[in-house]
């Protein structure tokens, strides 16, 4: 498996970020520190090597526990379809 490149972590973190949105009844500022959260998950992904989409959904999951808890229905599922089109190249 290949690493992923700095444009598919960008793909990927800009997902978690979307489904902010989804979120009801967020102050501002929660999301702003949502946001922050995710962005902060570029270096751990950037330094995988032969990663697979289990193992990142998985601790994804785990260091945002807080943002996952929150997302509605269906938010968490296209993450896990972006990993693994992004992993299966």
């Amino acid at each position: 498996m290949a690493r992923l490149t700095s444009r598919d972590i960008q793909e990927i973190l800009q997902a978690l970020e979307d489904g902010i949105r989804f979120i009801p009844n967020l102050s501002k500022a929660e999301k702003l520190t949502m946001r922050n959260k995710i962005r902060k998950q570029f270096i751990w992904l950037s330094e995988l090597s032969s990663p697979t989409a289990g193992m990142v959904f998985h601790e994804l999951e785990k260091r945002l526990s807080d943002v996952f808890s929150l997302y509605p229905y269906g938010v968490s599922d296209k993450v896990k379809e972006l990993l693994q089109e992004k992993l299966m190249r």
